[in-house]
């Protein structure tokens, strides 16, 4: 591949960039495009995933909010929140314009949407720099959205999700600064993006830019300090709220712990109570609560393990390439994998579990390549129609604690952790000579 080609000078943008490859796959693009307008507008609103109720996924909670700012409130200072300010910003920007609910969730589909548009293109930027099949990775992003389900279309879990993957993609093209300002930005959206940090880091460590790492968090607290400040003006209290809203929670249904607990439940072997509070169902007992408050620590420890297993690829790999070259496909291989990675292990050993999480990892699978990356796709996809059937088809029927019903949402967390390890055992990437240069992995 002519060097020339991947070399991006600070003037480039990132919308330029996508602009070029689009123009050369837009027949590809746009048939996608088609495809997913026709799935939020036509099949989510099918018969196939089930009438949209009144809290339906929490949805009203939504629509409450923007409602709040539509009639000049303020949020953290004037009603509480969950979310962090570019979350609020995205959920509640449509109640400036309209006091219809209806109006107001065809606006916010329609912005779902925009972002999953988006991500086609930045897969298909991110399938380029790895060396992957543009029709491959588009047909497994569109497969993964289907079993989902309407999920992605009502609830703002996609923001932060395309958010990072960009903030991928740009790191992968060498633009770190602007990288590390998107990572913020997620971070802003949904806390979970900032698990990604030490990759960035570890990848600068590793490469001899210790420079960019200095210019990286420098980037990351301007940007972070850019949003944060004006929500503490506003409240600080509230402000807080809002990270620390979740902390409090007790071991939600669908986690992994829970699961267990369940199915011990099922058998005889301890006995629990299930409660509703936070906004969700949790498991009460002596050793749910247990679990519960070492969670934390499993989840610190998982995410150490990543780091090192990344830390140690990006040390037997080839030095970076200089400041405005993109990553060769090794590394963005790496990058895409240890990203997927850490954020799939946030999920299993975190004590809430919420359908919506899936949404963190959609962008990733696609990406996956190697020999396993069909298993790798099909458990997934797996994994996406099952959490359908768990919530909101076969909820009740869990909270009662009927076999079938429990043994399903075991077998949906078993399929995670399975995918984790399925993913993390992959052997070290070789990069294939001659003009595309392709990535694979060894079995």
């Amino acid at each position: 591949m002519d060097k020339n080609q991947l070399r991006l000078t600070p003037i480039d943008s990132v919308a330029d960039i996508i602009k070029r490859y689009a123009a050369k796959h837009s027949w590809q693009l746009i048939i996608f495009s088609i495809i997913h307008v026709v799935i939020f507008f036509f099949i989510f609103s099918s018969i196939i995933y089930g009438k949209l109720v009144p809290g339906y996924f929490g949805f009203l909670e939504f629509w409450g909010y923007a409602s709040n700012v539509g009639h000049g409130l303020l949020p953290f200072r004037d009603f509480a929140v969950e979310y962090p300010p570019l979350g609020i910003a995205f959920i509640t920007w449509p109640g400036l314009i309209t006091s219809n609910p209806d109006v107001y969730y065809g606006i916010f589909v329609t912005e779902t949407l925009l972002f999953d548009l988006a991500g086609l293109f930045i897969i298909s930027g991110l399938a380029k720099q790895i060396g992957l099949r543009l029709w491959q990775i588009l047909t497994v992003y569109t497969l993964s959205l289907l079993a989902i389900g309407r999920i992605i279309s009502i609830r703002y879990d996609i923001f932060p999700a395309i958010l990072t993957a960009l903030a991928i993609y740009v790191f992968i093209r060498g633009n770190y600064k602007i990288a590390w300002a998107i990572i913020a930005i997620g971070t802003f959206t949904k806390l979970y993006p900032i698990i990604l940090v030490p990759i960035f880091l570890l990848y600068h460590f590793c490469h001899n830019t210790k420079r960019e790492i200095i210019n990286g968090i420098i980037t990351f607290m301007v940007v972070s300090a850019a949003i944060a400040v004006p929500a503490m003006v506003i409240s600080p209290s509230g402000f807080i709220h809002s990270f620390t809203y979740q902390t409090g929670r007790g071991l939600q249904l669908e986690s992994i712990y829970a699961s267990i607990l369940l199915i011990c439940k099922s058998f005889g072997l301890t006995s629990l109570s299930i409660n509703y509070s936070s906004g969700a169902f949790g498991i009460t007992s002596s050793l749910a609560n247990l679990l519960a408050q070492i969670s934390p620590l499993l989840i610190m420890f998982s995410l150490i393990a990543i780091y090192w297993l990344f830390y140690q690829e990006q040390r037997r790999n080839t030095p970076a390439m200089s400041k405005f070259d993109a990553l060769n496909p090794l590394d963005a291989a790496g990058i895409v994998k240890y990203s997927f990675l850490a954020i799939l292990v946030l999920i299993i050993t975190n004590k809430v579990l919420s359908p919506q999480y899936l949404i963190w990892l959609f962008p990733f699978i696609p990406l996956l390549a190697g020999p396993r990356k069909v298993m790798s796709w099909i458990i997934f996809i797996a994994i996406g129609v099952i959490t359908y059937f768990i919530y909101p088809v076969f909820y009740d029927a869990i909270i009662n604690g009927a076999y079938f019903a429990v043994g399903l949402l075991f077998v949906r967390n078993i399929l995670l952790i399975v995918l984790a390890c399925l993913v993390a055992l992959k052997g070290r990437e070789h990069v294939l000579k001659k003009e595309n240069i392709v990535s694979r992995f060894d079995n």
